[in-house]
């Protein structure tokens, strides 16, 4: 019997003694992990949110363009989100959102809950831009746009709510793009029939609030574009070039420097050409790239842009005529030098940007006819694109020899930026191409230019000579008339 209770007890001994040690052991292995026989929480599965619609607000930059805003429309009202609510991706681009906020379709503020929620995204200069470039800027066809709900966050859109890790995942087309600053815009078509063509060229016109009922007629500012911005769409010519920096469409706006002497301020033409300015035969051939002649470089477009100016001006009884100023970048720096060599007489002043008509296809004849023009050029030292050397630098210097007294030239040594301080460029540098100039002309920072006096050769221009600050482009460019223009 003793025999049999000693073994008892250490077979009960042997069982606690087992016991305690499967606890320990379940202990550990919970602190490393679940065991096999542990089954994990499933992840939930992200529930996609009921958006109707995602509307692309396009806004234009010194760049191009660009989307800062996106506009999510539900089928009740939004309540509940912040800033930090959602988390955006352009395709596979990460966007930063800024701010958050109930608003109407198109994007304006609303201190109401509405069904549309707007989220508001820094934007830099490669990123978020709505073109693609297939020889000229187009419309890319969607935007693919994706919206989560950030961990931990939720809203709710009605009785719905929506936590942290729900989704929408949507395609923007064109139909969903909106452009508030071109919608002021009047936009339609001049048709060229004439020397045996058949031209059809876009316009658009932008008009100073008031007008029809300031102290008189307006000055009007024609802007051409570059190389770029050519096709069927002039939305394309206004954003590739940030044209609404003429307008007051724009943060940054020229208008205050023709909003004078109770003038409501400058009206604004843009023309667009089906392929570019410097084609030489209608099928987009540049007249510019032979340099072993010396004739003219011919326009397909002369004849249609002439009847796209005088249609708008002799339509508008309220432009200045004695205030008409003629320019553009590149491409449309070139037109403006060949209006001005076939109609010179038409316009108070020229501001040719980065122009591409060669000097060597400018005779002394050629020099002599628009010697008394009033002409600023501007452009950057580093223009990789149109060499400086070729182009504006020597027709400067050879308008000057022929006694130019109201011709001026803005150079800088490269193209830097107020939107993006620090751009993505191609070249590397940290400021944008060399060719870009028109910049500083939609920035109003064209505030230097070369003291004529101090320059006698080619070799005196160079951006550390370009530094007379008594006026600046459009200041200049404001006070210039047909009828006796001064400085």
């Amino acid at each position: 019997m003793e025999n049999f209770m000693k073994k008892r007890v250490s077979l009960m001994l042997a069982c606690l003694m087992l016991l305690s040690m499967t606890g320990l052991l379940s202990a550990c292995t919970a602190n490393e992990g679940p065991t096999t026989s542990s089954t994990p929480a499933p992840t939930p599965t992200p529930t996609q949110m009921d958006v109707t619609k995602v509307y692309a607000i396009v806004q234009g930059y010194e760049w191009g363009p660009a989307v800062p805003k996106i506009v999510l429309e539900f089928p009740e009202d939004v309540s509940g989100f912040a800033n930090d609510t959602f988390e955006v991706k352009f395709g596979t681009t990460k966007r930063t959102v800024k701010e958050v906020y109930s608003s109407n379709e198109d994007g304006e503020r609303s201190d109401a809950a509405t069904k549309y929620v707007t989220i508001e995204m820094s934007v830099k200069s490669n990123e978020a831009s709505p073109f693609t470039y297939q020889d000229a800027n187009i419309w890319m066809d969607s935007i693919d746009i994706k919206v989560n709900v950030a961990q931990g966050k939720s809203f709710t859109v009605g009785s719905t709510s929506y936590q942290g890790g729900d989704i929408c995942s949507y395609a923007v087309t064109a139909a969903e793009r909106k452009v508030p600053q071109t919608a002021s815009w009047v936009k339609d078509t001049v048709e060229y029939k004439e020397e045996g063509k058949d031209i059809t060229l876009s316009r658009a016109s932008w008009a100073p609030e008031g007008a029809d009922s300031d102290s008189g007629k307006n000055p009007l500012i024609i802007w051409l574009h570059g190389a770029g911005e050519g096709g069927t769409d002039i939305d394309i010519d206004l954003l590739g070039n940030e044209v609404t920096a003429l307008t007051t469409e724009n943060e940054t706006n020229v208008q205050k420097y023709f909003a004078t002497d109770g003038l409501a301020g400058a009206y604004v033409l843009a023309v667009q050409t089906p392929t570019i300015w410097m084609d030489s035969d209608g099928n987009g051939t540049f007249n510019h790239i032979d340099k072993s002649t010396t004739e003219k470089q011919i326009s397909w477009y002369t004849g249609a842009l002439w009847k796209a100016i005088t249609t708008y001006v002799e339509g508008n009884p309220d432009v200045d005529t004695d205030r008409i100023y003629l320019g553009g970048c590149s491409n449309g720096g070139y037109m403006t030098m060949n209006i001005m060599f076939e109609h010179g007489d038409y316009f108070a002043a020229y501001y040719p940007i980065c122009e591409a008509y060669r000097s060597s296809r400018i005779t002394d004849e050629m020099i002599a006819s628009i010697k008394d023009r009033n002409i600023w050029f501007l452009l950057s030292a580093d223009d990789g694109t149109l060499a400086p050397a070729d182009f504006s630098l020597p027709v400067y210097m050879r308008l000057l020899e022929a006694g130019a007294q109201n011709v001026w030239l803005t150079l800088t040594d490269k193209v830097r930026g107020t939107d993006d301080p620090e751009p993505w460029s191609w070249t590397g540098t940290g400021t944008y191409d060399g060719h870009w100039s028109w910049i500083y002309a939609f920035n109003d920072q064209v505030t230097t230019r070369f003291d004529p006096t101090a320059v006698t050769s080619v070799d005196d221009l160079v951006p550390e000579n370009c530094t007379v600050t008594d006026v600046n482009l459009w200041e200049w460019l404001s006070a210039q008339r047909l009828s006796g223009s001064g400085e």
